[in-house]
């Protein structure tokens, strides 16, 4: 399907935060940022491209599963999360040469893109915003609920380093996880608290309220980019902790930022 205005004009916005699912053999999901994500640049009003940039689970996941996920949030904080197909990658072509003139990658200090993905627009959701003030009610809340709901028994998974940068109020965070139809679903989560070490608690909010129709638990994959541009992957189970309160308790935490992308932290192989 062709993108409705209003989510083409999000993604084709320059510097935002941009997510990109895909699933494993095993069912899980992944979930890491891809700036890049973008409107295809010749019309095709039924495409996203994207860099094949420090790219290794993402790249592999594609090859073999061709069911992805993709959302944006821009610094209005208006999102909107669509599902699509992936149709391959490009070595060469206006695709590769529109994500490496983008401004992200032209003055990067590493590379170009080696190819550009092509993603088919499958379905897209309503575009929501979340508001500067839903999101400090949000996390007022979770503050005042954290103490309550922090195991104290819980082993140290996640590094204090990880999860300041998931629990800071001027983060961007996404969950993803796999809907019943076999393609992931990403929902933004942007007030995220600390919960003893090896739990993150999640604020389900009118923007993303769809997470109140999913059966839980479920694994799941939650992602953040800070405005430094730092970015880490955290994985576990999500469950229901009641009055829209969502624990995912992790047991796996990876590195997502250059140039150390898609090294794992917790466990150390």
């Amino acid at each position: 399907m062709d993108l409705p205005q209003q989510a083409r004009e999000i993604f084709a916005e320059g510097m935002i935060a941009k997510f990109l699912a895909t699933w494993d053999e095993d069912g899980g999901v992944n979930l890491v940022v891809v700036i890049t994500l973008q409107p295809a640049p010749d019309g095709h009003a039924d495409r996203l491209v994207f860099g094949e940039w420090l790219m290794w689970k993402s790249r592999r996941n594609l090859k073999e599963r061709g069911e992805v996920a993709a959302a944006a949030v821009n610094l209005k904080l208006e999102m909107v999360s669509l599902t699509g197909d992936f149709a391959g990658f490009e070595a060469t072509g206006p695709y590769v040469d529109a994500i490496n003139s983008s401004d992200f990658l032209k003055y990067n200090a590493y590379t170009g893109v080696r190819s550009a993905g092509v993603i088919q627009v499958r379905e897209v959701g309503e575009v929501a915003r979340a508001g500067y003030p839903r999101v400090a009610a949000d996390l007022a809340a979770l503050q005042a609920l954290r103490l309550l709901k922090r195991s104290a028994e819980e082993p140290r998974v996640i590094p204090r380093v990880v999860e300041e940068k998931f629990t800071a109020p001027n983060s961007v965070k996404a969950l993803a996880l796999m809907g019943e139809d076999g393609y992931p679903r990403i929902f933004p989560t942007l007030a995220v608290a600390g919960a003893g070490g090896g739990s993150l608690l999640v604020r389900v909010s009118p923007y993303n309220r769809g997470l109140n129709e999913v059966e839980l638990p479920r694994r799941a994959a939650m992602s953040v980019l800070t405005m430094k541009a730092v970015s880490f992957q955290v994985k576990g189970e999500l469950h229901r902790e009641g009055g829209g309160l969502l624990r995912l308790r992790v047991d796996q935490v990876w590195n997502a930022s250059p140039p150390l992308a898609g090294d794992p932290i917790y466990p150390r192989p």
